[in-house]
């Protein structure tokens, strides 16, 4: 028999040999971003696969994986990204992003444009002299805000609902967020021109306990903020001034933008 065939046979076996001893060198060089997670199994066992990637993952890469899967349960993530790395789910979210949100944004650039005058008069919807207390019940503490809704826009409102935050003793920083309603419908609409006393139980029956602890109950001071949400504003025949607040996802869309270059490099 000749030798050639011996030779050629030899050569790709140490052709082969050298790519598997590569990979093999390529798989014990990966970092944890590279470890392959189980999605495809019980909750506990994704819960122990990535529990023992995160003990390995920098803050950098942590807050990579925790923004790529936001939002995201098993089902989808396996979905998705079956039984992949945290690398190959950041890059995967990073691509998805970069290719989806600009072409979302051009889109509704031009509705959100459209809406910005019903935007402006909506703002001059405003809370006046917001003031917050505690009231008991039979359930205990209750959370109250009161003020004073003026209506200095072209549109009557039947209803609205408000972003509600609250301050103690000073600070920058709420340390309770909340959404209020109005029901303009039992004074007959608040027209334009026109003002309302408001008054607002966070929560339900026995109150947003957040907004009843310690602290709060305790503190120096206090100081409440309402805020109109423009797309929950309606007309008197109970139709949205806006569809959506397209600016608002505008404005989303942009900062996963600006996130994902953020985490380009995992």
């Amino acid at each position: 028999m000749s030798e050639h065939p011996y030779r050629f046979i030899t050569a790709a076996r140490t052709r082969a040999t050298l790519i598997l001893t590569a990979s093999a060198l390529l798989a014990a060089c990966g970092g944890p971003t590279d470890k392959k997670m189980i999605t495809n199994g019980t909750q506990q066992q994704y819960r122990e696969s990535i529990d023992a990637i995160d003990a390995e993952l920098n803050a950098h890469e942590r807050a990579a994986f925790n923004w790529a899967v936001a939002g995201m349960n098993l089902e989808k993530l396996n979905q998705t990204y079956p039984n992949a790395s945290v690398r190959q789910v950041v890059r995967g979210q990073v691509k998805q992003i970069r290719e989806a949100n600009p072409k979302e944004i051009g889109a509704l650039r031009q509705e959100a444009t459209d809406q910005l005058p019903t935007v402006a008069e909506l703002q001059k919807v405003t809370a006046v002299d917001p003031e917050f207390r505690m009231e008991d019940s039979f359930f205990g503490p209750k959370p109250v805000i009161t003020a004073r809704i003026i209506n200095r826009s072209t549109l009557p409102l039947s209803e609205a609902s408000w972003d509600a935050a609250l301050y103690i003793n000073g600070d920058a920083q709420p340390v309770a967020k909340s959404k209020v309603r109005s029901d303009f419908r039992t004074i007959e609409g608040l027209k334009p021109d026109h003002h309302v006393t408001a008054r607002f139980t966070v929560g339900f029956v026995k109150g947003d306990q957040t907004w009843t602890t310690l602290a709060i109950r305790q503190a120096a001071s206090t100081r409440v903020e309402l805020q109109m949400i423009p797309e929950t504003a309606l007309d008197y025949g109970d139709k949205a001034y806006l569809s959506a607040n397209h600016q608002k996802r505008i404005d989303f869309l942009e900062s996963q933008l600006k996130q994902a270059g953020e985490f380009e490099d995992i």
